[in-house]
């Protein structure tokens, strides 16, 4: 999942070590905070290669 914000360069994904609730919960922060909208992509899963 990719969150970002669309007045602002915020943004979070799950590419890291960040559950889809922690990233949830930041972008509800951000819009407490900002009052900036936030919006979200859910990203593929990654492709598993098998020999």
């Amino acid at each position: 999942m990719y969150k970002y914000c669309l007045e602002c360069d915020w943004q979070f994904d799950t590419a890291g070590d960040h559950t889809e609730a922690e990233i949830s919960k930041r972008a509800i922060e951000h819009f407490v905070e900002t009052g900036h909208t936030v919006d979200s992509l859910r990203l593929p899963p990654p492709v598993v290669r098998r020999n």
